[in-house]
């Protein structure tokens, strides 16, 4: 693919994440219309085969749906430059004939008439994202072969993945007839919404070439020299190595290396950590060393001024301890905070790891040097600002600066290798901290204790090298395994539970429609349809899958459904009321046993056998009076039905249908296992908590906005193994989401110990209204620090010494 680029980047993602909902809206919208051309289908032969799509394709709407996004991500990878076009072609196009290898010709034509079917729908929008993405890939003109989202590879995807999960031509033609419609009002969103991305990012539509990052050349000829701001020194660095040919940003003078805060602009770093050659390897001059003096003299004298006391920094620290953790403000933690001594030693005091600073800017000798320590102290100060973190693990990044800036010495470009072991040692204690939400917690301490071991043990070695911070990461993820064992295993059980639920939940909507196949189904009442549908497929389920042989019916179970049905025809059984006196008993026994293998309780079945004995009364009555009449006689072969009367006939045009679960049943001791809530807790608003409400600067329009928000948008944003703080029994828990099941209607999240809390669609967006249930975005924090310091957007840093001026002299 030409010119990829990190904006390219983002879109596939973006296409990628929203591709999964997507589809599943489409295949519902599909199912939907399937079921419509069944009512209206004249033929027997088209209604079974129009039946039999529709259940295929619910049965396989989570392969569906989970496997798509993957494969368009690889599709964009790829680049796909195979000639295909994203506007409407004719069906005769070879090329568009080939979407779809080694599949037939009428196969090919579906695909393509797929694709014609939905070019109407996107034309306007994918006009529009043409334009700009041919822009953004490098083009002058719009070139939309080349344009990477164009709708033939979201068809060809789709086609190729139908054809891997259904065999059958004849319902795959079914499902893409289907599917055009609404997977062409999806993509025509999902275009108008990257087409709008694209435009804030600023990128113009063909025709015009853009930066999208600051272009050293865009601006020939040499740049003006920078004053330096304490002695109007207007020395600089050569702008490049000598014949080199590039033309690149100039350095500051080097005066402003030797002070304890940065002044270099964020374009000199995003050189620096690209450099290649010896531009940054010059010698540092004179007027360096002799500006460094100064600043040691200005530091020396800040830091005989009076530290903060303890008292002090503890009551900041625990000001905010009663409130919940949701609600407590971020402390502000940077480069220039006091520290408890109690926990960082001498490096708590800012003055000492300033010194630390200025005492390596002696040493060095190369510009490299000196600009990789600013890189550090900036990175470090960005971390320590990150209000993702918790106070005390931001302290801890601040505190390791003395030994982070030691292997800057030696390598000063260490931070822009991911697996270096000090970016690694900050990343993964920062990844790990996401786990809590209150820092005033036991569990928090337990976690924190050995972070802070690890650095004072750092921080007090002479040397610099990279391998004590890779021994200090392995003890910690060594303590790390060992938790995580124990919570894994209470995970799995919990998981097992409802995998058994939902494979038994998925069975048994199998099994219901083959009942409803059944031809001994018509005129049956509703209350013993509803019951085979439901709570009879669940029993027969739980038999096959407790007995896995293959035998369809291992105990039984289906047997009794032709009594059950026949039992309940009452034109038959007071002819042969013989037959049903015989057959009564055994039915009840082997329905009650079946509903006790479930551990379905009583209550959940009472209305079908209440209902099943008045179906049933008629012929009892007549038994007993015909017990009276004839006392001694055996009984009539057949009675005469007047003289009864049964039940109401249930309405056949509103007989019900089996419908796929969206939920999976489960029994009582599955939901205590999964941690199952069927109604979220009441959640305490910020407003009924005096000290909160303090401290809440959220307008009522703002809290209005809270109740009315996108909860579905909310919960599908959401993705295994994500991060949230969930409100639970009155506690704020950090829980994290292990499990969802294909439909996206049961949730599974564990908390700390492994704690599980399961709770359905409804239950999650009513949390997330209530705003019992936030996302927590989290990201790769040394990563983003990185892209925030080499953009220029990061936070202006806070003075070095802004604790000790708040004492007076």
């Amino acid at each position: 693919m030409p010119n990829s680029s990190p904006l390219l980047d983002r879109c596939f993602v973006e296409v990628a994440r929203q591709a999964k909902p997507l589809l599943g809206r489409c295949v519902d919208a599909a199912v939907n219309s399937l079921q419509a051309s069944e009512a209206k289908a004249g033929e027997v032969a088209d209604r079974q085969c129009i039946a039999s799509a529709c259940w295929a394709m619910m049965q396989h709407r989570g392969a569906l749906t989970d496997a798509y996004p993957a494969r368009l991500r690889e599709a964009f990878d790829r680049g796909d430059e195979d000639g295909r076009t994203s506007s409407l072609a004719l069906l005769s196009d070879s090329s568009l004939l080939a979407l779809v290898d080694d599949l037939s010709l009428s196969e090919s034509l579906e695909s393509a008439r797929l694709l014609q079917d939905l070019m109407p729908v996107v034309e306007q929008a994918l006009a529009a994202l043409d334009a700009r993405m041919s822009s953004l890939i490098g083009f002058e003109t719009v070139q939309v072969e080349k344009n990477p989202l164009r709708p033939s590879v979201f068809v060809r995807v789709l086609r190729d993945l139908i054809a891997e999960i259904e065999r059958d031509p004849e319902i795959r033609s079914l499902w893409l007839q289907h599917l055009a419609a609404p997977l062409g009002r999806g993509l025509c969103q999902l275009y108008e919404q990257l087409a709008l991305r694209l435009q804030q990012a600023n990128v113009q539509e063909a025709g015009y070439r853009i930066r999208l990052v600051d272009d050293p050349q865009a601006s020939p000829g040499k740049a003006p020299a920078r004053r330096d701001p304490l002695n109007g020194d207007a020395q600089t660095l050569a702008p490049a190595a000598a014949g080199s040919g590039e033309q690149r940003e100039p350095l500051p003078p080097m005066t402003a290396l030797a002070g304890t805060q940065t002044r270099l602009d964020h374009r000199v770093f995003h050189d620096f950590l690209a450099e290649r050659g010896d531009r940054f390897e010059q010698a540092l001059d004179s007027g360096y060393y002799e500006q460094l003096a100064r600043e040691q003299r200005v530091a020396q004298a800040q830091a005989d001024l009076p530290l903060l006391d303890e008292v002090v920094v503890d009551r900041e620290r625990v000001q905010f301890r009663g409130l919940p953790v949701v609600d407590r403000p971020a402390r502000a933690v940077s480069i220039g905070s006091q520290l408890g001594s109690d926990h960082w030693g001498a490096y708590a005091a800012p003055h000492e790891r300033t010194r630390v600073l200025l005492d390596l800017k002696r040493q060095a000798e190369r510009v490299s040097q000196a600009v990789g320590l600013d890189l550090v102290r900036k990175l470090v100060n960005q971390v320590a600002r990150d209000p993702l973190l918790l106070a005390p693990v931001r302290e801890a990044v601040v505190a390791l600066e003395p030994a982070l800036l030691r292997l800057a010495m030696d390598d000063p470009r260490f931070f822009a290798r991911d697996q270096h072991p000090a970016r690694l040692l900050v990343e993964q204690v920062a990844q790990r901290s996401f786990r809590f939400n209150d820092e005033f917690s036991a569990e928090f301490e337990q976690f924190h204790a050995p972070v802070r071991e690890a650095v004072n043990a750092l921080n007090a070695l002479s040397g610099a090298t990279p391998e004590p911070f890779a021994v200090a990461l392995e003890h910690l993820q060594e303590d790390w395994a060992n938790t995580d064992q124990a919570e894994a295993a209470a995970q799995a059980q919990h998981l097992q539970a409802l995998h058994f639920a939902e494979a038994r939940q998925a069975l048994a909507d199998q099994v219901a429609w083959e009942i409803s196949l059944r031809p001994d189904v018509f005129n049956a009442p509703a209350v013993v349809l509803d019951f085979l549908y439901g709570s009879w497929s669940l029993v027969i389920a739980e038999g096959q899958l407790r007995h896995p042989d293959g035998d369809p019916d291992p105990l039984g179970y289906r047997a009794l459904i032709p009594d059950l049905l026949w039992s309940v025809r009452h034109e038959v059984t007071l002819r042969q009321p013989r037959k049903l006196f015989e057959m009564l008993p055994r039915l009840l026994q082997g329905l009650r046993a079946g509903l006790a293998l479930l551990d379905k309780p009583a209550e959940e079945t009472a209305s079908f056998f209440h209902a099943l004995i008045r179906y049933h009364e008629p012929v009892l009555a007549l038994r007993r009076a015909s017990a009276r009449s004839q006392t001694g006689a055996s009984m009539p072969a057949a009675l005469e039905s007047p003289v009864v009367t049964f039940p109401e006939a249930d309405n056949l045009a509103e007989a019900p249908r089996p419908q796929v679960a969206e939920t999976p049943w489960l029994a009582a001791r599955e939901r205590v296992e999964a941690g199952f809530k069927d109604e979220p807790v009441a959640v305490t608003r910020v407003a009924d908590n005096p000290a909160a409400a303090s401290l809440s600067t959220s307008s009522e329009e703002g809290d209005d906005a809270d109740e009315g928000m996108d909860a579905a948008s909310v919960l599908a944003s959401l993705h295994v193994g994500d991060w949230v703080d969930l409100q639970a029994s009155g506690h704020w828990l950090r829980a994290r989401l292990v499990w969802a099941n294909a439909r996206a209607t049961l949730f599974l999240f564990t908390s700390r110990g492994g704690h599980p809390h399961t709770m359905t669609r409804r239950s999650c967006e009513k949390l997330i209204r209530q705003r019992g249930l936030r996302p927590l975005a989290v990201r790769p924090v040394v990563g983003a620090a990185i892209k925030a310091v080499l953009k220029g957007d990061h936070a202006v840093p806070v003075p070095i010494h802004d604790a000790n001026e708040a004492v007076p002299a």
